[in-house]
């Protein structure tokens, strides 16, 4: 029984030393090393692949441009191109990173698939290249997957990425690959800009004549802020040499002046579907921040209202000469405290029950029960502390009073001014639906004149 003990322990150590030389092979580039372990244990890549959780040989072998060994592998185990690291980055990212031309080559050869991979940063290799400057590489990686230079990153794209890093070349490169599409050129990033207007704000003005020069990018494209890049470079002044030039290539190129440029300028259809696209991203993020203060407001006051259902003051139950009408109060908090408890578990059920509540109006709709489990328990609350007062002294609690007073009065407000700001909002859509009407009846006027 030891003696299997003592083989099984000799056969792991054995293993794990033949493990170790194929990384050390992997690092020196030792494709006689590789070829010799390989005859020793043909099932080693096997074994690494099976047990790896950080990298493989193919990974360091890739990353430090050993040509040969990446080759020799890749014969003998073409499915490690697509592993990924502990940083979901593969040997394609890395050896683009470095900008190893050869081994890039020789991995896309294999899996051209791997150029959509992305990286714990969300980063594919086309990317990666971009930010590290090696424009050769990005060539044989577009050339192999043009799809993956247009892959988002960031909230913009590949030309975004060009622009905040200052890779020129990429962009020419890219510019003259795509230069004619539209869509891509003039890509919206999560402020609405486009690639001009990053040039501008950052005063490139090498990008921005590059960009006017070879691409069909929209001069007078508005950000969400309403800024053209004209606005962004007129914006600056003209203190500085970059500022003029940039001024005067836009203006050169058809820019409009922001005096000239109407409300009503048209924006060609599939920049404005891509302008919308961003729109949902803020809403998004405004409903969910409103879905869970709500889902937690509610559960607090089911919580209070179900502690007040089942454990109701005592007094409420006590014989007391003082309390007038003690039966029709004591229902009265019990209906009150219902309906608190029932609106908040409406409101939970709500918010669980998968339904996709994503537009203002339903959480309109939600903040609107939420008032009234609000509303209903401090009503409750008023209940209690008044049969509290009649049964006890009442100047012990007249400090109470002046509270509820300003509470209620409070709430009040509140109501008052949501209804004037509905009641407005109502009286604006009217007045934009009339508007609209009067629009269009003048026009069929005009065309029945001409």
């Amino acid at each position: 029984m030891y003696t299997h003990i003592y083989i099984d322990y000799r056969a792991r150590d054995s293993i794990n030393n033949m493990e170790n030389m194929l990384y050390e092979a992997a690092a020196e580039g030792d494709v006689s090393a590789l070829q010799m372990l390989l005859w020793d244990d043909k099932l080693i890549l096997d074994r690494v692949l099976s047990r790896c959780f950080t990298e493989t040989p193919l990974h360091i072998a890739a990353m430090l441009g050993h040509r040969e060994f990446v080759k020799e592998i890749l014969s003998r185990k073409p499915e490690m191109a697509k592993e990924l690291d502990f940083r979901k980055s593969s040997p394609l990212h890395l050896a683009t990173a470095k900008g190893h031309v050869e081994v890039v080559k020789l991995l896309l050869s294999e899996n051209p698939e791997v150029c959509l991979f992305r990286d714990a940063d969300g980063r594919n290799p086309c990317h990666v290249a971009v930010i590290k400057g090696h424009t050769q590489v990005l060539k044989e990686l577009v050339q192999a997957k043009p799809e993956a230079a247009r892959a988002e990153i960031g909230g913009g794209n590949i030309l975004h990425l060009c622009v905040k890093h200052y890779q020129l070349e990429a962009l020419e490169f890219l510019l003259d690959m795509m230069g004619d599409d539209r869509e891509f050129v003039n890509y919206l990033d999560n402020d609405g800009s486009t690639i001009l207007h990053l040039a501008a704000a950052d005063r490139q003005v090498e990008i921005v004549t590059l960009t006017l020069r070879k691409s069909r990018v929209e001069l007078n494209m508005v950000n969400s802020y309403g800024f053209s890049a004209q606005d962004i470079a007129l914006a600056h002044g003209r203190r500085h040499l970059k500022d003029i030039e940039i001024q005067e290539s836009l203006e050169q190129a058809g820019a409009v002046q922001p005096s000239l440029r109407g409300k009503d300028q048209t924006v060609p259809v599939e920049l404005e579907k891509n302008s919308r696209r961003h729109k949902p991203k803020r809403e998004k993020n405004w409903l969910e921040q409103k879905r869970g203060t709500i889902m937690v407001v509610a559960s607090l006051i089911a919580t209070m209202a179900f502690q007040a259902g089942i454990n109701p003051p005592e007094i409420l139950f006590k014989e007391n000469e003082k309390i007038k009408d003690r039966g029709d109060i004591t229902a009265d908090f019990i209906n009150i405290i219902s309906v608190s408890f029932y609106a908040s578990a409406c409101i939970i059920l709500l918010l669980i029950s998968g339904i996709p509540l994503r537009r203002r109006f339903f959480m309109w709709f939600l903040m609107v029960i939420m008032w009234v489990a609000i509303i209903t328990i401090m009503i409750a609350f008023d209940r209690a502390v008044h049969i509290l007062a009649q049964s006890a002294r009442t100047a012990m609690l007249g400090g109470y009073f002046n509270f509820g007073v300003a509470g209620t009065d409070f709430v009040l407000v509140l109501i008052f001014v949501h209804t004037l700001r509905l009641i407005m909002k109502m009286v604006s859509c009217v007045r934009r639906r009339i508007k609209k009407q009067r629009s269009n009846l003048s026009s069929s006027m005009r065309q029945n004149i001409v």
